[in-house]
């Protein structure tokens, strides 16, 4: 029944827009005075909006010093964008690996071949939402937008301004502003796989100078049995000497529950926000197509979040204001998190606690404006570990298996025990923005960073110029610096398997050096009424990249309490290089109110520098395209039909699976139908992702990595899904 319906709809939107594309330039229902709700922005793709993210205030992207792109409201409305990642994918530049496992990020996010999910810091309205541990951001849903304004990708290294870990480029998600007495949003959905997902938004503004803003969305979802939609599909593991089947003879069960919370609220010129995000995912798809075990929902993560910031402006002059920032942040894994294996289970923990302040000046004057401040923050985590127990309250590590490593040439190492780990973190940074003259305008700023921890230091510069050939059209040229600390994640994190291992470096005597990127980029843009054009090159080279398994002890045995095994130990080390060259295309025309037309493109050669071998970096692809069309039909439908071609999906020659060989591409087709006041005030829309009920792999966890890409080298992805739902505005 399901599969019918499916192949109903697809035929209905095909006749669709074989009937309404001819009709476009119909100049009967151009008159747009109608509908000024819901007609489309001037221009509808990436427009010149004013932005905050680049430099910390207000203005035109098209004069921020960095490639930002941006995605408002009505874009995520009109095309059914539900979470972050939704929107990720349908800009060029990113490469989207889903379903690699809420331990490891649950979807891969890679900006401009940067991978890794702690290399892209995702703020709301400024608050940081990544783990101050330095653990993988987990972009799941989770990370909604039912409140948000408008979504600005910035492109680029941002340590300049951000600090540590804005390595490829910032996330703002601006949330909606607080303009009148009430205002309230409501929305449900739901669909196949048992999903069911809704929000609900409420603003209030009391008086001219006061606020509040709630909101709380929540996301549930059986999980599609992949082992059963992908059934017969296999691969040789040479390793084993053993074919792979992708059956469905074993359990396979991935629930996902999401849901988020925000707060925001002011008066005068006090505000205070705060933002909870919990998740609970499973802990890696990949794993029963590799180990031949079950996925049980109990092998699962859950994480929670919470975020604060107390905000107090103070004018101090009419060109000098003053910004003090309160900011804290509680990250926690619940201790019954566990990543289960066939002949026992291991259960995970980790978290980290941070309390700041942030001190921050602005400077206007004729010509431009300066921004400087300091930063400084107070980390106190505890490192990810494992146990064949769950721990007792998540503070206990008693029950880490080993207690000592005998190495090969003898020499006997004490492990443990695992401790709080507590450290301050010290900004210093300063940024200036000055036009010369009509047509040309420079940027220069800098960032020095300090920390107790490993007691390194990073300055960060960042420089550029941009000339205004008109109004409307812009060139770019750019150039910026930034770094990744040895944060505890990638000092302390330890597992155990049976006869492998991951310590910390400081085990073997070894210590990590400070990741970093720098980035030169040229840019052009062009804003008209119907017309947006950004065309971006780029070349960016990584250097003492952190590898989770950058080095081996072979031959090791592990001592526990039960005695002595041999085994192999990872340990995370600063290894090889990564260079990438790439362009980016963003366009999007809008022929009349019922077609405008998107599309983007991505080149990049990633080339990744290890061991004396040089090859394509991996879980990336060569190139990308988007496109789409989105308009509104008479005053009560809008429509949206976009698709996604990516090429081939490099994997390592260390890989034993692929051999540096490749994932095949995807070509991919989503919809989203909108009725527009059904009733007054009620919406009604229809989401669809999979057109096609394409199969198809992404990367995994571990198939991109150079050191251990045989264990889980490629992981299926959900067949057609289909989301019903209505929503409410007040």
């Amino acid at each position: 029944m399901e599969d019918r319906a499916r192949k109903a709809c697809i035929k209905a939107l095909f006749l669709f827009f074989l009937l309404i594309v001819p009709l476009t330039p119909s100049a009967g229902l151009s008159n747009t005075s109608l509908f000024p709700r819901y007609e489309p922005e001037r221009i509808y793709y990436f427009m010149d909006e004013p932005v905050i993210s680049a430099s910390r205030f207000r203005q035109p992207s098209s004069q921020a010093p960095s490639t930002v792109l941006v995605v408002t409201a009505k874009m995520i409305r009109e095309r059914g964008y539900k979470c972050l990642v939704d929107v990720l994918e349908d800009l060029p530049g990113f490469d989207i690996e889903r379903h690699i496992g809420g331990q490891a990020g649950g979807t891969y996010v890679i900006q401009r071949g940067l991978w890794g999910n702690n290399k892209l810091i995702v703020l709301k309205d400024g608050i940081r939402l990544n783990p101050e541990n330095g653990s993988n951001l987990v972009y799941g849903k989770q990370l909604s937008l039912g409140d948000i304004k408008q979504v600005e990708v910035m492109y680029g290294p941002s340590s300049a301004i951000y600090g540590a870990d804005a390595y490829a480029g910032i996330i703002n998600l601006i949330t909606k502003n607080v303009n009148e007495p009430k205002h309230l949003e409501m929305e449900i959905s739901g669909g196949n796989a048992d999903s069911v997902e809704g929000h609900m938004l409420v603003q209030v503004k009391p008086t001219m100078d006061s606020f509040l803003h709630l909101y709380v969305h929540g996301f549930g979802s059986k999980g599609f049995d992949l082992r059963d939609i992908y059934r017969g599909y296999h691969y040789h593991d040479p390793v084993h000497g053993k074919t792979r089947y992708y059956n469905s003879d074993q359990t396979f069960e991935i629930p996902e529950t999401d849901w988020d919370l925000s707060i925001k609220a002011g008066w005068k010129n006090l505000s205070f926000e705060t933002v909870y995000l919990h998740t609970r995912q499973p802990t890696n798809i990949a794993a029963p197509f590799t180990t031949g075990r079950t996925q049980s929902s109990k092998d699962r993560v859950e994480l929670d979040t919470w975020n604060f910031k107390l905000t107090h402006r103070l004018p101090v002059t009419d060109y000098l204001d003053a910004v003090t920032m309160f900011k804290g942040q509680i990250y926690r894994m619940d201790p019954h998190s566990r990543y289960g294996r066939k002949q026992f289970n291991n259960y995970i923990y980790e978290r980290s606690d941070m309390f700041g302040m942030e001190e921050q000046l602005r400077y206007s004057y004729e010509r431009g404006k300066i921004i400087g401040g300091l930063d400084f923050k107070r980390i106190s985590t505890m490192p990810y570990l494992n146990s064949r127990t769950p721990f007792d309250r998540g503070d206990t590590y008693r029950d880490f298996p080993v207690k000592e490593v005998i190495t090969s040439q003898g020499k006997h190492i004490h492990v443990g025990p695992f401790r709080e780990y507590n450290y301050w973190t010290y900004g210093l940074y300063v940024q200036a923005n000055h036009h010369l003259t009509g047509r040309f305008s420079l940027f220069a700023g800098a960032r020095y960073d300090w920390e107790t921890f490993t007691h390194h230091d990073s300055f960060n510069p960042r420089t550029g110029i941009i000339y205004t050939v008109k109004k409307g059209e812009t060139f770019k040229l750019m150039y910026g610096h930034a770094y990744i600390s040895p944060s505890a994640y990638f000092r302390y994190k330890a597992w155990v398997d049976n006869n492998y291992a991951h310590l910390p470096p400081s085990v073997f005597g070894q210590s990590l050096d400070p990741e970093k990127v720098s980035s030169i980029e040229l840019s052009y843009s062009r804003h008209t009424k119907r017309l947006f054009l950004n065309v971006s090159t780029y070349v960016s080279r990584s250097v003492n990249s952190i590898q989770e398994a950058g080095r081996f002890f072979r031959n090791v045995f592990l001592v526990t309490n039960k005695g002595g095994e041999k085994a192999t130990v990872e340990i995370a080390d600063n290894t090889g290089r990564l260079t990438n060259f790439g362009v980016d295309i963003a366009a999007s025309y809008k022929f009349s109110r019922m077609a405008t037309i998107n599309i983007g493109y991505s080149f990049i050669n990633s080339r990744q520098h290890l061991r004396g071998h040089s090859f394509d970096g991996p879980k990336i692809s060569s190139h990308k395209i988007m496109a789409g069309i989105t308009g509104y039909i008479g005053s009560h439908l809008s429509y949206n039909l976009r698709c996604r071609w990516r090429s081939e999906i490099h994997s390592s020659p260390f890989n034993t699976v692929y051999h540096g060989s490749t994932i095949p591409g995807i070509f991919l087709v989503d919809a989203n139908l909108r009725w527009i006041d059904l009733v007054p005030g009620i919406d009604a829309h229809i989401t669809m992702k999979n057109l096609l009920d394409s199969k198809y792999f992404t990367a995994a966890n571990e198939s991109g990595d150079p050191t251990n890409g045989a264990s889980l080298p490629r992981v299926p992805q959900d067949p057609f899904s289909l989301m019903v739902g209505f929503s409410y505005r007040y």
